[in-house]
């Protein structure tokens, strides 16, 4: 059942995205990727070196028919012009596109992987030539150092950034969050539910409260959710497609539990 998700512009792309999206790497079948797009999502996330190139395999069939409908994002792990070429051709080819939506640069956790993935001869050259040839549209960046990604959204040379971000782990607020809004950059938040571990408690919150939390921010464009159990999958969907946000009230009642799911080392 397709369900009637919000959208929202990405940022400064032209792109609309349903506010859930999906994660890939975890799930392991064309019927279980057909699944979670037949709940009417329209954003699709995935990465070369996802089950080594099984998971854009995958997705690749699952979308078959259905392309023009979605926003496809992948990524690269090569920080050398000439590896983040050959990624994207890979890519291509197991996604069955001619083009990505979002090309980005994965994994950018350390200053000198920036440096060498943005500088000469580095994976932004790849990039932009793939982009002046229209085999991508926009470009990405990720990791899980909310420090480094910040500095990468610095830049302006990123339309979107993806990282970590959850009602126990607060830190983007502060670091790329505030630099995506000042360059009104697309911002895609993963591990809502830490690996489904806030889920885990006896008191916990439903799990669409966590992904209403993150979308309660005014930062964040789409919350992704990797398809560990395509049947939770559709339950956030529909419930997402009834409210997206939270009352400050339970916003700081999600805040209170995390705080204390991450000060018990519950979220390791």
């Amino acid at each position: 059942m397709a369900y009637d998700i919000p959208r929202i512009r990405l940022g400064r792309t032209d792109l609309m995205v349903t506010r859930l999206g999906i994660g890939g790497a975890y799930c392991e079948s064309v019927d279980g990727y057909r699944a979670a797009l037949d709940c009417g999502v329209n954003y699709v996330d995935t990465a070369r070196v996802y089950r080594d190139g099984e998971d854009e395999k995958v997705i690749g069939q699952a979308i078959r028919g259905r392309r023009d409908e979605l926003v496809l994002a992948t990524k690269t792990m090569q920080r050398d012009a000439e590896g983040a070429r050959k990624d994207l051709e890979t890519s291509l080819r197991l996604l069955g596109t001619e083009m990505v939506d979002i090309y980005q640069l994965h994994h950018l956790n350390t200053a000198s992987e920036r440096e060498q993935a943005l500088g000469p001869g580095g994976a932004m050259e790849a990039a932009l030539k793939a982009q002046e040839e229209r085999l991508i549209r926009f470009i990405g960046v990720t990791g899980h150092d909310w420090v480094q990604i910040q500095q990468a959204v610095a830049t302006g040379l990123f339309d979107t950034s993806l990282c970590w971000y959850n009602c126990a782990m607060k830190e983007p607020e502060e670091t790329v969050f505030r630099e995506a809004q000042a360059h009104n950059v697309g911002v895609v938040v993963m591990n809502a539910s830490r690996n489904d571990k806030l889920f885990n408690a006896p008191d916990a919150p439903p799990p669409e409260q966590f992904y209403r939390y993150v979308l309660s921010h005014e930062a964040v464009h789409v919350t992704i959710m990797g398809l560990r159990n395509v049947e939770l999958f559709c339950r956030i969907a529909s419930a997402l497609s009834e409210r997206v946000e939270l009352t400050a009230q339970e916003r700081a009642h999600m805040e209170t539990y995390g705080a204390r799911m991450r000060a018990d080392g519950k979220l390791e």
